[in-house]
């Protein structure tokens, strides 16, 4: 029974992770008729960046103080949250955003078949498609 129960906790946390994630994009539409896409992100990614600082204080860790690891971590917020999300921001100025929901979710998609032509370390398989 417990079992059930854990189940039914992991799908519901998931359903509310899946309605908050895809509200995002609604809430990009509705932000960017009125403020630039790139203001709007900046001031999203620099909240989210303030609340992950402050979530790291709380737990008593540190950053990093090495520049090498600070310009990795630079590299990695402009490559995975800056460029996309204010490409994302920019495109819903004029498409929907289910529309960019569901382009978005194609990102593995075309990551693989990406990866697939370009580098052809692997061999595709079925398994992999």
């Amino acid at each position: 029974m417990q079992a059930k129960t854990d189940m039914t906790t992991e799908l519901a946390l998931l359903g509310v992770l899946a309605a908050l994630w895809g509200a995002s994009y609604t809430f990009i539409k509705i932000g960017v008729e009125t403020i630039p896409p790139i203001s709007f992100i900046a001031a999203r990614t620099l909240i989210a960046g303030a609340i992950l600082l402050a979530l790291i204080r709380w737990r008593g860790l540190a950053m990093p103080k090495d520049s090498a690891t600070l310009w990795r971590f630079m590299v990695q917020a402009c490559l995975n949250s800056v460029v996309p999300f204010t490409l994302i921001a920019a495109a819903e100025r004029s498409i929907d955003a289910g529309l960019a929901t569901i382009l978005n979710a194609t990102s593995p998609i075309f990551t693989f078949l990406l990866t697939a032509l370009i580098t052809r370390h692997e061999s595709v398989t079925a398994r992999k498609l």
